[in-house]
């Protein structure tokens, strides 16, 4: 089991990121990254609780895992850009050879994001045993389902 010491002080670093992002409108990152921002660090504090990683696991884990999480980070945004840019050539009504352009830079980035998620899962694959690991496949299967209930179920205690 994760001791007390090791979740608090995790605990301690996310609560910090998000303080330090909320504590001045003006000079921090624009809503939308302090949103991402949150939701990765809901990520975080889940994959603690589910994986019930053990002494020097944590660090090794989480410094694996933050390594390649930013680049598919990266990869996503890189992704949504060139989507949107697909969007609005085809809305726009561009020429076929723009849009196959375009759509072949989408596939690509697909491609590319693709692997940046494969290759954190097997980066920290060794850091974990075969229940730890499934564990975790499982997590991030079913992460942005977990997200979505949780967003509707804090929007109906809003109302």
């Amino acid at each position: 089991m994760v001791s007390k010491l090791t979740i608090i002080l995790t605990l301690v670093m996310l609560g910090t990121t998000t303080v330090v992002a909320q504590d001045d409108d003006f000079d921090g990152p624009p809503p939308r990254e302090r949103m991402m921002q949150k939701i990765e660090d809901l990520r975080k504090m889940r994959l603690l609780d589910v994986l019930n990683l053990q002494g020097d696991q944590v660090e090794k884990f989480f410094s694996a895992y933050n390594r390649y999480q930013g680049a598919v980070i990266n990869a996503k945004k890189d992704l949504d850009r060139k989507a949107i840019d697909l969007r609005e050539a085809t809305e726009s009504g561009a020429e076929e050879s723009v849009l196959k352009s375009k759509t072949e830079a989408v596939l690509a980035a697909m491609e590319a994001f693709e692997q940046a998620i494969n290759k954190r899962h097997a980066d920290v694959k060794p850091l974990l045993s075969v229940r730890q690991y499934a564990t975790y496949i499982a997590f991030e299967a079913r992460f942005q389902e977990e997200l979505t209930r949780l967003i509707m179920q804090r929007a109906r205690k809003s109302r």
